[in-house]
């Protein structure tokens, strides 16, 4: 098994079949392909023409060359047809075409981009449906609620649904505005507690949630009576620090159940970093950040050490031990001043940093980096 599909062992004589298929689908792709090449390059701007395209992109659909060629078809298509109806009808069908290739190829770039330039042209035309799209990718995340494309895209049609909304709504004041936006936010940040709580692992969720906490706390300042709609999400987002508590219990269940994974420790990193958090720690009361990192420290060492036992060798975690480095680097920082990556190495990190190189031997070159004070152990998120 390789990411959850069974090898299949084929027979010699299976293996020549299918060889010989193979060949013949070569054969088939360049015929193709020239032929749409020699269509592109006379200019050709037809059905016909865009039927080809379809059949190439179906055999391969990351052939950027050829989208580039179909949306020169159907901006001519658009030309030649009155009225601009003929045009919605053509970016229509190609919206079903997409969605027929997405289902086989939800990971292909160029495919969700071909997409959001056939809704760009439907804007112009007004005739645009967002929630449909929205629906679209909903579905699609059903199906793969890690697909990074699909969140990607998810964020995309958020935003044009809160830009729609907010022009349908016609706000007379700020509050208004950020009423509308406000609900929209929620559904979303809802959307990736749930994708998280069926799967921790969904570094796309986490990721969402960092772009989504920021702008919730915001329109909730925005608000007259921020507490009256939502009570129960206001109470998450009255404050930055109410914000993380809330976030740092709920990354520690994710540290504790598995150890390994890299997606609740990149957002432990963001939590950690974060100027929002680091800003109102500090306001509220002077030192308040620095005793923050002290208390992750001792909850990520105390988790290490459990690591640690549980191993053969009683070798360190190698997530624990690189978020400890990270937050000693914060905490150097924090009472030294220091930016420098230099001046961020105590003997301790350093002592660290070469344990890391023991354990996690493909980063060799990074810890090096670090251990020599090229690269700062403190990440940019």
């Amino acid at each position: 098994m390789q990411h959850g599909i069974k090898r299949i062992n084929l027979s010699e004589e299976a293996k020549r079949a299918k060889l010989e298929k193979d060949k013949a689908k070569i054969v088939e792709y360049k015929q193709l392909s020239e032929k749409v090449f020699s269509l592109r390059d006379d200019e050709v701007y037809s059905f016909d023409a865009l039927k080809y395209t379809s059949v190439l992109l179906k055999m391969n659909p990351e052939f950027y060359t050829i989208w580039n060629y179909r949306r020169d078809i159907l901006t001519n298509l658009k030309y030649e047809q009155e009225p601009d109806n003929d045009y919605a009808w053509w970016l229509s069908y190609d919206l079903g075409f997409l969605m027929s290739l997405l289902k086989k190829f939800p990971k292909v770039y160029w495919i969700w981009n071909h997409r959001s330039w056939c809704l760009f042209e439907l804007v112009k035309l007004g005739k645009v449906n967002w929630q449909y799209e929205f629906g679209v990718v909903s579905k699609l995340l059903e199906l793969d609620s890690r697909n990074f494309h699909g969140w990607q895209y998810r964020r995309f049609v958020v935003e044009n649904i809160e830009l729609e909304s907010t022009k349908k709504a016609a706000p007379t004041n700020k509050s208004d505005e950020s009423s509308v936006l406000l609900e929209i936010d929620i559904n979303e940040f809802k959307y990736t507690t749930e994708k998280i709580s069926k799967n921790i692992s969904n570094f796309s969720a986490w990721h969402n949630r960092s772009k989504l906490i920021p702008k919730i706390y915001h329109l909730f300042q925005a608000l007259d009576s921020p507490n009256e709609k939502y009570p129960e999400v206001f109470e998450i987002f009255k404050s930055p620090q109410s914000i993380l508590n809330h976030e740092l219990e709920l990354i520690k269940t994710g540290m504790y159940m598995d150890a390994d994974d890299t997606s609740v420790w990149l957002y432990l990193y963001w939590l950690l970093t974060e100027k929002l958090f680091i800003d109102d720690l500090n306001k509220s009361k002077k030192g308040r950040y620095l005793s923050l990192l002290k208390e992750e420290l001792h909850i990520v060492e105390e988790l290490n050490k459990l690591e640690k036992d549980d191993h053969v060798e009683n070798w360190d975690n190698c997530w624990c031990l690189k978020t400890i480095v990270l937050i000693k680097g914060l905490i150097e920082k924090e009472e030294k001043g220091a930016t420098n990556p230099r001046d961020l190495l105590t003997n301790d990190i350093k002592n660290h940093l070469r344990t890391l190189i023991k354990i996690d031997p493909l980063r060799k070159g990074k810890y090096l980096d670090q251990l020599e004070g090229k690269a700062s152990i403190i990440p940019t998120i």
